[in-house]
């Protein structure tokens, strides 16, 4: 390692220490560990991308110095581009320039103008569980000490992020890694009994795919569930950070937007709907147009219980299927 990056690295260490015993979930522990390598490495990016439970593809699940839409669009097959290559073998790559390097994959309209990267392998006992990257808009930023560096940190923390990945494994939904209704039992009234103590609005917003049956019917199951797959993964660009993303039946997601009065809350219900309608999905070389409707509800403070208030989002969400779809309706 480089003789300041030795200096300050009992330091990060300690950061890192204080995001584990935290009661952060596993994004906000990876964002943290992602913020903190990234400023050792002096990177202009740092990821983090974990296996799924099939253990077949990887998924972005926290950055930093990237967008949220180009964070949404991260995931390789193992074994495709530099993240799947490493995944794949367990070894590292450097590459100090990534359009001489045939594993590079840049992504689609991606806003970041990556030149050089490093990214290790993230394993415990033995079992390979993510990558973690770095990368820069210079050639040659990084060097072997980097990857020592990255190793070092990569194997320090490999545990604690392998408990937190199997507690949210526990209550996300394996197909789409959203949240499962157990979670949001669990947890709406923590939220509903913290905005109370604060003095803040909450708001909800019920989203269900318009005619969603015609698409399994035509494509075929498998094709649907990479379709939810790809709903799922552009709500979750469309809502703000500490936002959360809950799977609530076949076809329905619920948006617990934590803070959100009905305005801003109507932006991102709207948000959603044209991330949707502007573009559609492409799987196996179809291009599936896919709409959504969505119903909105703020808490009445003092009056709305966590079911009464999913019960008046639900009934928004009826009311926006009755007056055509592709639309967003507010609860009375």
């Amino acid at each position: 390692m480089k003789q300041e990056q030795l200096a300050r690295l009992p330091q990060v260490l300690f950061e890192i220490g204080k995001a584990i015993g935290s009661d952060d979930e596993l994004g906000a522990l990876l964002a943290r560990i992602s913020e903190l390598v990234c400023e050792l490495a002096g990177a202009d990016a740092c990821s983090i991308m974990l296996l799924d439970q099939r253990r077949q593809r990887l998924l972005g699940k926290a950055a930093h110095g990237l967008s949220r839409s180009d964070l949404s669009g991260i995931s390789f097959e193992v074994g495709q581009g530099v993240a799947g290559w490493v995944a794949d073998r367990g070894e590292a790559a450097l590459i100090d320039d990534v359009s001489a390097d045939p594993r590079y994959q840049r992504l689609p309209d991606s806003q970041n103008h990556i030149r050089s990267l490093a990214c290790v392998p993230i394993a415990y006992r033995d079992e390979r569980i993510g990558v973690l990257t770095i990368t820069s808009c210079r050639t040659g930023a990084f060097s072997q000490d980097d990857l020592d560096l990255l190793r070092f940190i990569t194997t320090t923390v490999a545990l604690d992020i392998d408990n937190a990945r199997l507690r949210r494994l526990a209550l996300t939904d394996p197909l789409t890694e959203a949240y499962n209704r157990e979670f949001l039992q669990q947890h709406l009234p923590r939220v509903i009994e913290l905005a109370d103590q604060r003095g803040e609005p909450l708001a909800v917003a019920m989203v269900d795919i318009d005619h969603f049956k015609e698409v399994n019917d035509q494509f075929g199951h498998e094709i649907g569930d990479r379709v939810l797959t790809d709903v799922a993964n552009r709500l979750r660009a469309a809502i703000r950070a500490g936002d959360l993303l809950i799977r609530y039946g076949g076809e329905e997601f619920l948006a617990l937007l934590p803070g959100a009065s009905i305005v801003p809350a109507l932006e991102i219900a709207e948000r959603m709907r044209a991330r949707l309608e502007g573009d559609p999905i492409a799987v196996d070389g179809k291009a599936i147009a896919v709409r959504i409707s969505v119903g909105v509800a703020e808490r009445r403070r003092g009056a709305d219980s966590s079911v009464e208030l999913i019960r008046r989002a639900d009934q928004a969400l009826y009311a926006a299927k009755r007056s055509g779809r592709n639309r967003v309706e507010v609860a009375a």
